[in-house]
């Protein structure tokens, strides 16, 4: 039986659902209509109270998402978050506090749908004492993965804007030295 996740009842049934489990992978589905705030609010106590940190991997984040974030952040309910905004292998939440990791893995919808469609997650909470997840682990590889890809794309750039520089000044040299050798042949 798939278990279904309504968003008056999220805050009480997703929580609940995940402890359930204890520490194995559940899937759950919604109709399109428990966005990413609500996912957000019921599961991030089960990480802590607050001072969590979160990573989010997901195509883009929206300006809802980012007012989401920002007010946790302005709470301290978050303080490190990490973002992969290019990632392929699909979309994830993962929130890891003092008392547990909780990791959800879907399509992270900022606003609800009315459409009615089937939306399939899978989800996951594992005690503190537990260990970390071999899933958050693999989100922190691909962060900083991407982080050395990304370092690597500024310092090609940087050369590159550093020779089109130089490239530049002995132009205008030439070009100066030229100027001064018309004027002298007119003089």
């Amino acid at each position: 039986m798939m278990n279904i996740i309504e968003p008056c009842c999220a805050e009480r049934q997703l929580p609940q659902l995940l402890r359930e489990q204890k520490g194995r992978a559940v899937l759950f589905q919604t109709y399109g209509d428990v966005t990413f705030e609500n996912i957000l609010h019921s599961v991030s106590c089960m990480a802590g109270n607050d001072h969590l940190t979160m990573t989010l991997a997901c195509g883009e984040v929206t300006q809802k998402m980012q007012r989401t974030l920002q007010r946790y952040q302005d709470r301290q309910w978050i303080t490190t978050l990490h973002l992969l905004t290019d990632d392929l292998e699909g979309e994830t939440i993962c929130i890891e506090g003092d008392l547990g990791t909780v990791i959800i893995q879907g399509p992270i919808i900022d606003t609800a749908s009315t459409n009615g469609r089937p939306v399939l997650y899978a989800g996951q909470f594992a005690k503190a004492d537990a260990g970390r997840h071999p899933i958050a682990q693999l989100l922190d590889t691909r962060l900083r993965r991407r982080q050395a890809e990304l370092k690597a794309a500024a310092s090609v750039a940087a050369a590159t804007a550093d020779s089109v520089s130089g490239a530049k000044k002995k132009s205008n040299r030439k070009n100066k030295k030229a100027d001064e050798k018309s004027n002298q042949e007119m003089a």
